[in-house]
């Protein structure tokens, strides 16, 4: 297991929390496993293991928020991902402020690089985490911020361009 571990950090990441609220818990969590699907519909995934309590508060309340953290935003990752939110507020501290959402019930991240708030379209368990596919409803982007990196354990901010894909 430790070789896979080792492998597939090595893909660099956009960092997100994913914000899920059922009924009065609300909770946020790291996430890296995050990717865009589709277009049109615009979808997104996210990677959540049964374990996590995250991962049943999505499933109540059909429906999160993916807030993709900006470059000054590595405090954020930290609160989000460093205990469970069954024994901790993570929103107690101040450190995730919140943004009210548009089209869902669940806040959003506030300073981002971008958020997304989704509808729960489908849940697909397979291996040792559910995927989560989202429809999302609504987005914003600052096309001022860049988004934090995740890189073999480690935070980055994006640096030197070197070419253009398209």
């Amino acid at each position: 297991m430790e070789d896979v571990t080792k492998a597939t950090s090595v893909f660099a990441e956009s960092v997100a929390v994913v914000t899920v609220k059922s009924g009065d818990t609300l909770n946020a969590m790291t996430a890296a496993w995050t990717i865009p699907v589709s277009a049109r519909p615009t979808l997104v995934v996210v990677h959540i293991a049964p374990q996590r309590y995250s991962h049943d508060l999505v499933m109540e309340a059909k429906e999160f928020g993916l807030s993709i953290l900006a470059d000054d935003q590595m405090e954020v990752s930290q609160q989000a991902g460093t205990a469970s939110g069954r024994k901790v507020n993570k929103f107690a501290s101040g450190k995730i402020r919140q943004k009210a959402p548009k089209m869902i019930s669940t806040p959003l991240v506030d300073g981002c690089a971008a958020t997304m708030e989704c509808k729960l379209e489908k849940a697909i368990s397979m291996g040792d985490h559910t995927i989560f596919v989202g429809r999302v409803v609504a987005l914003e982007v600052d096309p001022h911020k860049k988004p934090l990196l995740l890189h073999k354990g480690v935070y980055y901010k994006i640096g030197e361009s070197v070419g253009k894909y398209y």
